[in-house]
């Protein structure tokens, strides 16, 4: 009704002029932002969207894998420790002395820790969280310890410990001489570049 009180308003000839004009208007007018909006709307999403997910599928699967990687670490030593105690006990320590030592290295570990209970959290679970996780890193320590026991033993070091000197001593000499040639090396270069200071 109003379109056709303004249609009627204007001259018969201008009317058709201006109907045309705005029927083309609006259909070029539709088509063109429908195609930029497109063609704009999918290069910016593809960019976007292609950055933002390699830099958070980067980042989130980096630390992902470092947390399970450093997790399955911990866990298969830990585990692995726990049975080379249990399958080799040191005999060279009485038992009561190594469960004495494992009840001493978990109070070490839990008076280290430095975290604190949240204020509404219990603090009898927060203990005895931290506990079990002393007794974890305890087991790792004294699991590790055993097997590098273990190792030792098994490939007699002792017996070549002559040897193990012997080439001790070379690399050290070797890594000393080294050591004084790079130490000769920048002295030399220092004292020349005095020569640049004004």
């Amino acid at each position: 009704m109003i379109i056709e009180g303004i249609i009627n308003k204007i001259p018969k000839d201008e009317g058709e002029e201006l109907i045309g004009g705005l029927i083309f208007g609006l259909f070029f007018g539709l088509i063109g932002g429908l195609i930029v909006g497109l063609i704009f709307g999918l290069i910016v999403g593809l960019i976007f969207g292609l950055i933002v997910g390699l830099i958070f599928g980067l980042i989130g699967g980096l630390i992902g894998d470092l947390i399970g990687g450093l997790g399955y670490l911990l866990s298969f030593f830990t585990f692995l420790g726990l049975a080379s105690l249990i399958s080799h006990h040191p005999h060279f320590l009485p038992l009561w002395l190594f469960f004495l030592m494992g009840i001493v290295l978990v109070e070490l570990f839990f008076w280290l820790d430095t975290q604190k209970p949240k204020r509404k959290q219990s603090k009898f679970w927060f203990v005895c969280l931290k506990k079990l996780e002393a007794l974890g890193e305890t087991i790792f320590v004294l699991g590790i310890q055993n097997l590098g026991r273990l190792v030792i033993n098994k490939l007699r070091i002792f017996d070549k410990w002559e040897i193990i000197l012997k080439w001790i001593g070379y690399i050290g000499a070797g890594l000393i001489g080294l050591i004084i040639i790079i130490g000769i090396l920048y002295l030399y270069i220092k004292l020349n570049s005095l020569k640049y200071k004004k």
